[in-house]
């Protein structure tokens, strides 16, 4: 799982080439067969001879993480500004501010380097082994370990909804809402997702839903299925915080 880990950070760019080298050599080697500690030794090699070949580079996608991390600073700055946001809300959105300046500050692989490094562990036996020992209620933990990544693991409609179904017999609300984010514009549906948190009357999660993968909901047949629920509170707590998210309901 840690080998698992360590790919997923590195191809997503939550660390760069000189942490995965540092975490690969602070496995805990025990827990490998000799075959594997061989397989292990051989990508660390290989690692550090892409990186003394191939000089780091501040690529395109690099440059247009630090325009959306702006972006998004700035649009919560602007949230911030609504004196009415309740605390709860407040202090999340603090919290994600805190988290986008400081991932602002972090240097990033890209160009060559990048992609080398993205094909060796997308390629290695050895990690595709680990991945494929997840069953459904793992993968989704695994992916809902970040709210939202740029490259998730591909899976198709049917893989995605027994992930959802997995999540729904746990109560894995959190989860749930951090499957979908990090499937937004990925041609998903959200059915299930969206009609598990109405059926729970849980206007909490159902507004992170919609606030996170809006132009991905049909947002006209979602506003029907909340209003046929017939649950005023449930209706009005909807409406009311949309509108403190500038979003028309």
């Amino acid at each position: 799982m840690d080998l698992v880990s360590l790919m997923y950070k590195y191809i997503n760019r939550f660390i760069n080439s000189d942490e995965l080298l540092e975490s690969l050599e602070e496995l805990d080697l025990n827990n490998f067969t000799d075959e594997e500690k061989v397989s292990i030794k051989k990508l660390i090699d290989d690692i550090k001879s892409i990186k003394d070949k191939i000089p780091n580079e501040v690529d395109e996608i690099e440059k247009n993480r630090l325009e959306i991390n702006e972006k998004y600073v700035n649009g919560i700055d602007k949230i911030l500004q609504n004196n009415t946001l309740e605390n709860k809300l407040k202090e999340k959105f603090l919290k994600i501010r805190e988290g986008l300046l400081e991932d602002k500050k972090k240097v990033k692989d890209g160009g060559k380097l990048y992609e080398s490094l993205f094909t060796l562990l997308a390629d290695n036996d050895l990690i595709n082994y680990y991945c494929d020992l997840l069953n459904d209620y793992e993968l989704l933990e695994f992916i809902a370990q970040y709210i939202s990544v740029p490259m998730p693991p591909q899976i198709d409609q049917e893989k995605f909804n027994d992930l959802v179904k997995v999540g729904i017999e746990n109560d894995e609300r959190e989860w749930l809402w951090r499957l979908a984010f990090n499937y937004n514009e990925k041609n998903k549906d959200f059915s299930l997702i969206e009609d598990y948190f109405i059926e729970k009357r849980d206007d909490y999660y159902l507004i992170e839903l919609i606030s996170a993968v809006r132009d991905d909901l049909n947002m006209k047949k979602l506003k029907k299925k909340v209003i046929a629920t017939k649950d005023k509170k449930f209706i009005n707590n909807v409406k009311s915080t949309l509108k403190d998210y500038e979003i028309e309901f």
